[in-house]
């Protein structure tokens, strides 16, 4: 076995790996194409590129094809299957570059039978050719420096990362083999360190540098000695008590293994969305029937119904709150209601500034009384009791609109209203609350007929205005007569008014009178 020692052999391999990305590079051909079949006994790639033969690799029915041809064979459920199913399963999602670039990095998993590493091997090496456009394998070299290198590596492109941690820090004299067998005698001894790529290594006799194997395996036999390290890159080694002085590194555990959580992780993800797509398209179809069965009927009018009834609870609160008004602030719920009722702009226009200013007012009251040390307890009180304070006006002052709004529904004429009584303020509030809940109401109704979401729509955006408006006028007028207790407008007094009227009358007859009885005695009038 012929040996040749060159200057520097490092900057040679230097210059080929920096070279080499950039021919393969322009060798690779783009994936035009891909079609994934993945069943229980069969699981095949065929791909299409831009130039050049297609490529088709199949593991089905307990054989391995590839371009049609058998190459081996393979048990389902063994690990060169299951590693193929999980290539596949990733290229689904990924097309163009990251679908070449996954299937340039897939490696065959480690520990595999002869038979099988064999068979993973011829895999990987068509799927590397396949994509960078080499139409045969590596060439075989004994003694490579400079260009011959680089053309002896064309076609390893997919390995790349793994020469590149395999080859650092070598010594200055290199051997290198490329794509064959090296069977060191017992009686032969390299003085540098030993490259195999593509081949194994067999050694009975010593080596004084490093062993470096990528993509084969080293056996060492009894009397063997390695004074130097041991790398391994997608290789096997064997030990037949054979002595190595340095340390056994396997590079792709060093430098892949991130590479392979990742892609365990990317496969992870993909299972989980396929799994959710799997569940929505599922819920869907439950979904769907249901409709067509005529479910979704019966619960429009459910949900219809229930809507109609939490307005009406709702009238009845409020309403019940109003009863509890009328009765013991009756005059202050008049107050707010004439006011509402003859300035309802301004009352508007109050109603909205008073709502800007709540917060501020609560927190610059807080501020006020917490500087000092004898406001610190109203301040206590104050943070819960203002807002409380500027609900109970809120609600006051929505009562109030609604008493207005019931007095005007008893008087219009519609039909349905001839039931509220003017001259009760409590039947004026029921009233006036479901007048201001009617397009709630009319949209819940809606809801129960297709086709007409827009309407239902339009109106319940008219309810909420109608709720906003009123809350802020009786909230204005609330604030305008400081919770009713100053009348905005003078209110005559009905009974003294009914008195002169009737002092007017009596004392205008009076004189009627009088002046009939002076004509009768024929006197002058007085």
């Amino acid at each position: 076995m012929r040996m040749r020692r060159f200057p520097d052999p490092r900057v040679a391999l230097t210059l080929a790996l920096l070279a080499l990305p950039a021919v393969v590079r322009a060798q690779e051909r783009a994936v035009l194409s891909k079609e994934v079949s993945v069943g229980r006994a069969e699981a095949t790639l065929r791909l299409e590129f831009d130039a050049g033969p297609p490529l088709e690799i199949s593991l089905r029915d307990r054989v391995v094809y590839i371009n049609g041809s058998e190459s081996g064979a393979f048990e389902p459920g063994d690990e060169l299957d299951a590693a193929w199913r999980s290539l596949l399963g990733e290229a689904v999602s990924l097309e163009d570059g990251p679908l070449a670039e996954a299937l340039r990095d897939w490696q065959p998993p480690q520990g595999l039978a002869s038979d099988l590493a064999s068979e993973a091997d011829r895999i990987d090496t068509s799927l590397e050719q396949a994509l960078s456009g080499a139409s045969e394998p590596a060439a075989s070299v004994g003694e490579v420096e400079g260009a011959a290198l680089v053309r002896a590596l064309i076609g390893q492109a997919g390995r790349l990362d793994l020469l590149q941690g395999a080859l650092e820090g070598l010594d200055e004299n290199v051997r290198i083999e490329v794509g064959r067998d090296v069977h060191l005698g017992a009686d032969e001894r390299v003085p540098t360190t030993l490259v195999v790529i593509q081949g194994d290594a067999t050694i009975e006799g010593s080596v004084d540098g490093d062993v470096v194997v990528v993509g084969g395996s080293l056996e060492l036999l009894p009397g063997s000695r390695i004074r130097g390290d041991v790398r391994l890159a997608e290789a096997e080694l064997v030990r037949n008590d054979g002595r190595v002085d340095g340390e056994v590194v396997d590079v792709l555990n060093r430098r892949g293994e991130l590479d392979r959580d990742v892609r365990a992780e990317v496969r992870d993800e993909i299972r989980n969305e396929l799994r959710d797509e799997l569940r929505r398209e599922l819920r869907d179809a439950v979904r769907g029937r249901d409709q067509r069965s005529g479910f979704h009927v019966f619960g429009a009018v459910a949900q219809a119904v229930g809507g109609v009834m939490s307005n009406l609870v709702g009238v009845l609160l409020l309403g019940l709150i109003g009863l509890g008004v009328v009765a013991f602030a009756g005059p202050n719920l008049e107050a707010v209601a004439d006011t509402a009722r003859r300035a309802p702009g301004r009352a508007a226009m109050v109603g909205v500034a008073g709502s800007f200013l709540l917060v501020p007012v609560w927190v610059l009251g807080a501020v006020a009384l917490a500087v000092s040390i004898v406001g610190i307890p109203v301040m206590i009180a104050w943070l819960p009791l203002f807002p409380l304070a500027a609900l109970a006006a809120a609600l006051l002052g929505y009562l109030a609109v609604a008493r207005n709004v019931g007095e005007w529904l008893a008087g219009s004429g519609y039909r349905y209203t001839d039931w509220i009584v003017p001259s009760n303020p409590v039947y004026t509030v029921f009233g006036g609350l479901l007048g201001l809940a009617a397009f709630f109401i009319a949209a819940n109704l809606l809801s129960m007929v297709p086709f007409f979401g827009f309407l239902r729509g339009l109106l319940a955006f008219a309810g909420v205005m109608l709720t906003i408006v009123a809350a802020e006028i009786g909230f204005g007028a609330v604030l305008l007569t400081r919770a009713g207790r100053r009348r905005e407008y003078g209110v005559p007094d009905f009974d003294e008014a009914w008195s002169r009227a009737m002092d007017v009358e009596v004392e205008v007859e009076g004189e009627d009178v009088a002046s009939e009885a002076d004509d009768e005695a024929g006197g002058e009038p007085r």
